[in-house]
């Protein structure tokens, strides 16, 4: 869903002016979950990167940056390798992280997928990528649908969508939610002053089975405002750069209390791989410590689209950075602008 700049009255059919705080925020509310009863879990998450990853400083050139840019998203924002998967199409990426998570799965019980992205993009005539997709992972007979508009949020996202999904279906049935997105022009591969985005794909298997990652709360804000995107004028643009770091602490804040959990409680952040700044400044204002932020990915692959969140939770679990038990949140923003946060308690996991 996506909130406009305006209300309708219900009582008249006409639009209400968004009233904007001085403190950044909106009077429109975010959308927050809080479920009793039976909850939706993570049971299982792939991603693929490609082998190989360029650094900032090769793609100098392709991104037309001076030294002193290079510098500045290297030393300043954290950036070193970037995500480029030149040699693979889109469905390729998305096959590839779906393959990983549905390793061991009984495909027969996966009825939904959707594909969450970011970049809007028209297919060739008679394309069917989603489709070729599900063809390729074994799963024909599900439904199948794009899910976009939240942009980089979209995948988080998802998790809300899915659970609505499995409301009506047997426990064992699950939803498959693919993220990924190719970098069509070199137009969308910079966000200016801000991040390089990569190039990769995760997937994740929504359920019921306990032993999966339990999603305890989450929240979704949509700031209409600045639906222009990288289009703003310098007024809003500065006002965005000015109001991000409280939006973004916002939305965590939501959703921890929707999960009934405090700054304290939390274990570990899993953030976008947009890049290292104003995270010491949001988490402080949450009373949640720098150093529990998993930044690890930053480095290695640029800001993916909707991927980095379930790319870094998978990695953040490997590492042992989050154990069974824990409480960890997941947050992440798209321009537009979108700003969605989840909290899991860590499980066991869902053996292949």
């Amino acid at each position: 869903m996506l909130l406009s700049e305006s209300r309708a009255d219900p009582q008249q059919g006409v639009p209400l002016p968004l009233l904007l705080r001085e403190d950044c925020s909106s009077t429109l509310p975010s959308i927050t979950e809080r479920r009793s009863g039976e909850m939706l879990h993570i049971e299982r998450i792939g991603y693929w990167v490609p082998e190989r990853t360029f650094s900032v400083e090769e793609m100098r050139e392709s991104l037309g940056f001076t030294q002193n840019q290079v510098r500045l998203y290297t030393r300043f924002l954290g950036l070193d390798r970037i995500a480029v998967a030149r040699e693979h199409e889109l469905g390729d990426l998305l096959v590839a992280a779906g393959e990983q998570a549905l390793a061991g799965v009984d495909r027969s019980a996966v009825r939904h997928v959707i594909h969450a992205y970011t970049l809007q993009f028209t297919p060739p005539p008679g394309g069917r990528l989603l489709a070729e997709v599900q063809d390729r992972l074994g799963l024909p007979h599900a439904s199948a649908f794009g899910l976009t508009h939240q942009n980089c949020v979209a995948g988080l996202y998802g998790l809300q969508v899915a659970r609505l999904l499995l409301e009506d279906e047997p426990d064992d049935a699950k939803v498959l939610v693919l993220t990924g997105d190719k970098v069509m022009s070199s137009l969308v591969q910079v966000l200016p002053d801000t991040t390089i985005m990569g190039e990769a794909a995760a997937a994740y298997v929504a359920g019921k089975d306990p032993r999966g990652h339990r999603v305890i709360g989450s929240a979704l804000r949509a700031e209409g405002r600045f639906y222009q995107c990288l289009d703003l004028s310098d007024e809003l643009s500065a006002e965005y750069k000015r109001c991000y770091p409280e939006l973004l602490a916002d939305v965590m804040r939501e959703a921890m209390r929707s999960a009934g959990v405090k700054g304290g409680d939390i274990a570990c952040v899993i953030p976008h791989n947009v890049n290292r700044m104003s995270w010491k400044k949001v988490l402080g204002d949450l009373g949640i410590a720098a150093e529990k932020a998993y930044l690890d990915n930053i480095p290695k692959y640029g800001h993916c689209f909707a991927s980095d969140p379930f790319i870094n939770l998978r990695s953040a679990r490997a590492e042992e950075r989050v154990k069974p038990g824990d409480v960890a949140i997941l947050v992440g923003a798209g321009l537009g602008a979108s700003f969605a946060s989840t909290v899991v308690e860590i499980g066991e996991g869902v053996p292949e």
